[in-house]
């Protein structure tokens, strides 16, 4: 039997082979024919609040540049998708007029987003919207205030407060520089957050979490801190190295009910977690998109001997999502993604396998699956309802506010995957078999990135529902 930490370097070998094997940045290829022009002039209009440079990094061409005319359209629409990922935009538009008999002068016009968003949270405190809906406590939510200031100084720099009461008590800061360095290819983030909670998922009961609330006080308290540094070598690609540091100090009783949730029937922690990560992006639109893919790669390794009672583990993950075109008002999309741990006898509480944030199959969104390794395939094809159409509103506000898209998509799914449990088997009983979900779908999305799914999704198990999403499918 392949021990883990045979697994670990295997797979550490293959996401080093995938990396130095991926294709380079085709679309700004020039061919070898005579037929190019010049960019005469870049002229940007409507940035009010952003640098001119910030625009400029994501243009795949230059003043001055010699251009192949085959592959013209390509790199406007290309530019123009590059902006509208930034996410500080609500409208981009990228267009060229002839300047000359050999050159063109191009159009970058924006529509900019309201940045300081000062906003109420009202939060659920169940894992995801259905849970909430199945618990019938229509109390159960954590309210507080959002600071988001993003486009910080106009250099897409990204800071945030937050405070939360409720049964969980947050208070959080971050800050998100991208551009250290002139060239606009190194950035640097910080994070830090002190977290109370009254109710905590403490362990799994038939692949079911199960919940302790403290009549008094708190069941667990959190302290973090973290710092990331990236690299962001030409358009498409971006890699990072991070080191965090979290101290968990549980409620006692928390230890007798599950003894491994943090380990050895401990009721403190302490772990110091460094992390590597790579992302090749060449989605066209990364909160929807219809067309390109992702690659994410992470290693992350715990245990230093450095603090008290700090666990010792490492994961490594991959994730590929591919999406395209059938057809005029049909498209394509599919996922696969992986996680591998060499250990299976880690604390309860980092042991994530389905049932947390995307990492679920549909049909799925009232259960844990907890383990140490999983593989999860998604796919889905969608139909077109309604092309993004921009519905301006009849109301004296800002163009910030005024000016709505909307889109409509129909969508059917099916999802499998398979979790590998090799601590928690015998309380979680859709580990180590294969479950899958199907169904169909209604997505809308509009701006500031929001997306709403409601499916109807029927499990292995013979059950179905609807549910209530507030991200893409894939």
């Amino acid at each position: 039997m392949v021990s883990g930490k045979k697994r670990l370097y295997f797979l550490s070998f293959s996401f080093l082979a995938l990396w130095v094997f991926l294709p380079k940045n085709c679309i700004g290829s020039t061919s070898s024919n005579d037929s190019t022009f010049v960019v005469a002039r870049i002229l940007i209009a409507g940035n009010q609040i952003t640098k001119q440079k910030v625009i400029e990094r994501e243009l795949m061409f230059k003043q001055g540049d010699s251009i192949d005319v085959a592959i013209w359209s390509k790199l406007l629409s290309r530019s123009r998708e590059n902006i509208m990922n930034l996410g500080i935009f609500n409208f981009v538009d990228v267009t060229s007029v002839l300047d000359s008999a050999q050159g063109y002068t191009v159009l970058v016009n924006v529509v900019e987003r309201w940045y300081i968003l000062p906003l109420p949270r009202l939060e659920l405190v169940d894992r995801n919207f259905n849970e909430w809906v199945r618990s019938g406590d229509i109390g159960r939510f954590n309210y507080g205030m959002d600071l988001n200031w993003s486009n910080f100084r106009g250099m897409n720099e990204t800071l945030k407060f937050q405070f939360k009461w409720g049964y969980t008590r947050r208070f959080a800061l971050s800050y998100q520089i991208p551009f250290l360095n002139e060239n606009q290819q190194e950035g640097l983030s910080f994070s830090g957050s002190y977290t109370t909670s009254k109710e905590v998922g403490y362990d799994v009961d038939d692949s079911k979490l199960k919940l302790y609330q403290s009549g008094s006080g708190f069941a667990r308290t959190e302290f973090s801190t973290g710092l990331r540094y990236s690299r962001r070598k030409g358009y498409f690609n971006t890699s990072f190295l991070g080191v965090e540091y979290r101290k968990i100090r549980l409620d006692d009783i928390i230890s007798k009910l599950n003894p491994e949730y943090l380990f050895n029937s401990s009721s403190d922690q302490q772990l110091l977690a460094v992390s590597w990560g790579f992302r090749r992006d060449l989605r066209d639109y990364k909160y929807y998109p219809l067309g390109g893919y992702l690659l994410d790669l992470e290693a992350v390794k715990s245990g230093w001997g450095i603090q008290e009672n700090e666990p010792e583990w490492m994961f490594l993950s991959a994730n590929y999502r591919k999406y395209g075109q059938i057809a005029p008002k049909w498209h394509y999309a599919y996922s696969l993604k992986g996680k591998l741990s060499g250990q299976s006898d880690n604390p309860f509480w980092i042991q994530r396998g389905f049932g947390y944030g995307s990492d679920l199959v549909r049909g799925y969104e009232y259960y844990v699956i907890p383990g140490q390794n999983f593989a999860l395939f998604k796919s889905n094809i969608k139909f077109t309802l309604m092309k993004t159409k921009v519905v301006s509103l009849p109301l004296p506000i800002s163009d910030k506010f005024k000016n709505i898209p909307n889109a409509f998509y129909l969508n059917a799914g099916f999802e499998t995957g398979y979790v590998r449990d090799r601590q928690f088997a015998y309380k979680n009983p859709l580990s180590n078999r294969i479950e899958y979900g199907y169904g169909i779908g209604f997505d809308y999305v509009t701006y500031y990135n929001l997306v709403f799914c409601v499916e109807y999704s029927i499990n292995r198990l013979g059950e179905s529902g609807f549910f209530l999403h507030f991200a893409t499918p894939i």
